[in-house]
């Protein structure tokens, strides 16, 4: 688990909330995990003064065993000195689909540089480039990762807690075979959160992935929460669904192919 990685030097305390991003001084905080052996802070400290909680691994092998478990918003790839992109790590680490890739590195090759984005990178950017433009870049690959969705290669039938969902029938039943009825719009938020698991979803976070006028009005994410969350309480005896005061929601048990 990303519990495990080590800080980077005079970084924050590292969170121990079960969720990738996190409420922080009243906040959201992401995680951006650099992935390299220690460099000068330059890239470290321009995430943190852009609101990242930063963490350090030594190498892809490293990062790839904790983000297996848990997702982050941001990975940086920071070659350091060296002019080489670690390829493999790229694209092993894309594979995991585990939050945006950013490319750190040295090399005026384009043909290094374009072999990285194939391969999964996000972006690539010069340590020369300015730390405004690193920042933005960075805040930029959050934004367009970052907003929680449905995945559409899972199964079609996932199981959690008291309950099996088959997608294809939009039919949530108990283990014991008792159907629970669902709304339109209690099925799709209910596929949105065993789609993020142990993810915090702010409320524009379920408007914007949910649609449909019914979530145009805010008070309605709160209301449709708390439905669906009696109808889990149902079957399983205690609520699955978690409130981040003044943040978002969590869904609170593992999720697997059912």
């Amino acid at each position: 688990m990303l519990d495990n990685l080590v800080p980077a030097s005079s970084s924050p305390a590292w969170p121990t909330a079960e969720v990738t991003t996190t409420a922080v001084a009243g906040r959201v905080q992401s995680l951006a995990v650099f992935v390299g052996p220690s460099a000068p802070a330059g890239a470290e400290d321009v995430a943190r003064r852009g609101g990242f909680a930063v963490v350090r691994v030594a190498d892809a092998a490293s990062a790839e065993a904790a983000l297996s478990h848990r997702s982050a918003d941001l990975i940086v790839l920071d070659s350091g000195p060296r002019s080489q992109i670690d390829f493999s790590a790229c694209q092993r680490l894309a594979s995991l689909r585990a939050g945006a890739i950013l490319v750190i590195t040295c090399s005026d090759d384009e043909v290094d540089r374009v072999l990285a984005l194939e391969l999964g990178a996000d972006d690539c950017v010069s340590p020369r480039c300015s730390d405004r433009e690193l920042m933005a870049r960075m805040r930029a690959l959050v934004r367009r990762h970052g907003s929680p969705k449905p995945r559409t290669n899972d199964a079609h039938v996932l199981r959690f807690s008291d309950f099996r969902l088959d997608r294809v029938k939009r039919d949530l039943r108990r283990l014991n075979g008792q159907r629970v009825p669902l709304s339109r719009s209690e099925y799709d938020l209910l596929h949105l959160f065993l789609s993020n698991p142990a993810r915090l979803l702010t409320p524009a976070d379920i408007r914007i992935a949910c649609k449909g006028e019914q979530w145009l009005n805010p008070r309605n994410v709160a209301v449709r929460v708390y439905r669906l969350r009696r109808r889990l309480q149902i079957g399983s005896g205690h609520e699955l669904i978690r409130t981040v005061h003044g943040v978002g929601y969590v869904l609170e048990t593992p999720v697997a192919p059912g």
